[in-house]
């Protein structure tokens, strides 16, 4: 039997339930993997997609979204950035997200500056997903068309979240959505 998007759903709503932690968290990266083993979930929710970003569930109770991301031409480099108060989860359905960590090494006491250096670096590829906690930096890079899914804690659009320089020492806000 197929484990499907409403199963994934569910599954994640139990473990945040239970463990509104780093250990919720983590079981919804496990349960992101599985379903991103089922080709019944990419061919019906990602191959199919015609925007970057769609929004496949919220939920209600606990504030976390799933939403399915594209990118439909290679060579996308992303932006050092966190995820504010929230956290995500991102599960590799097609091609590759390169991935970087960066190290904060300022005291965070200047407006505007930040002093980054690369951490881990690694890729995601199908049917892997990875855990970026609270407070994490991470920048993407997708050296070809790619496909994946993004759980957050919270509407990413509507919380404070901050871009990164690492080459100027440089962070400031992202844009905010009003919904």
């Amino acid at each position: 039997m197929a484990y499907t998007l409403q199963n994934f759903c569910s599954d994640a709503h139990n473990a945040i339930a239970r463990d509104n932690n780093h250990i919720g968290r983590e079981k919804v990266r496990q349960k992101l993997a599985f379903l991103l083993g089922h080709p019944e979930f990419i061919s019906e929710y990602l191959l199919k997609q015609k925007t970057s970003k769609i929004t496949l569930y919220h939920d209600q109770e606990y504030d976390f979204y799933v939403m399915a991301h594209a990118a439909t031409t290679g060579d996308r480099i992303g932006k050092p950035h966190d995820h504010g108060r929230s956290w995500a989860v991102y599960g590799q359905a097609t091609g590759i997200t390169n991935m970087t960590v960066w190290d904060r090494m300022d005291d965070r006491r200047k407006i505007n500056y930040a002093k980054l250096v690369k951490g881990k670096k690694f890729s995601l590829t199908p049917g892997e997903a990875a855990l970026f906690d609270t407070g994490v930096i991470h920048s993407t890079a997708h050296p070809e068309p790619a496909r994946w899914v993004r759980v957050t804690g919270a509407n990413l659009d509507t919380i404070e979240r901050f871009t990164y320089n690492p080459e100027k020492n440089f962070c400031e806000p992202m844009n905010l959505r009003k919904i």
